[in-house]
């Protein structure tokens, strides 16, 4: 659904999916810095839904730790599954996964980045991943 050397592969439908969702993901990243809460996950999911794609059935970020998903602020709407771990407040030095996806006719198309919250916002530990990749 994504690229191939050449440009092989592409199907419109994918890419745009998967432009609408680094905007999403952009927005939910430059939204989170110390003292936000679960919100940060509606900034994120509002461009999905915006653009015509259901929402996302999971948080946006979770905290990352000793385990994969080690407590803390969760970064995700005020659904009963998650209790009260939207309304905790983010600090700096938290570290989190981000992740979110769009629905599309070929399947699910997911983006998950790793950042480190910072005084003024969060840093991504890796490069970001900016284009679609066919496998």
């Amino acid at each position: 659904c994504g690229r191939r050397p050449g440009g092989e592969g592409r199907r419109p439908e994918s890419q745009g999916a998967w432009k609408v969702g680094l905007q999403g993901f952009g927005a939910g990243a430059a939204a989170l810095r110390p003292g936000v809460g679960g919100w940060v996950d509606a900034v994120a999911r509002e461009v999905i839904v915006d653009n015509g794609y259901e929402e996302y059935r999971h948080a946006f970020g979770h905290g990352l730790g000793r385990a994969c998903h080690d407590g803390g602020p969760l970064l995700g709407p005020r659904w009963e599954r998650y209790g009260a771990s939207p309304e905790q407040v983010v600090e700096a030095g938290h570290v989190y996964t981000l992740e979110l996806g769009v629905m599309t006719s070929a399947g699910y198309l997911g983006i998950e980045e790793d950042v480190l919250v910072t005084e003024d916002g969060c840093r991504f530990l890796s490069n970001r991943q900016r284009e679609l990749y066919l496998v």
